[in-house]
């Protein structure tokens, strides 16, 4: 199954050790299967973990299918 969401390609940057790719891309939709725009949608405050983020869409209605 898919969400739809893609991540359409504009560069690609290799490392001086050809062992790491960066590729620097354009979001459509979201990139995180949970409903965020991007995975890190929490940041650690004063050792507590926080949702920062708001969802983008409902994955159990993206994925209710599967």
């Amino acid at each position: 199954g898919s969400s739809g969401h893609i991540q359409k390609v504009k560069e690609i940057f290799v490392d001086c050790d050809n062992d790491t790719l960066l590729l620097k891309v354009e979001q459509i939709g979201a990139a995180c299967h949970k409903g965020y725009r991007s995975c890190f949608y929490r940041k650690v405050e004063s050792n507590v973990l926080k949702v920062v983020r708001k969802k983008v869409f409902n994955p159990e209605e993206v994925y209710k299918n599967e």
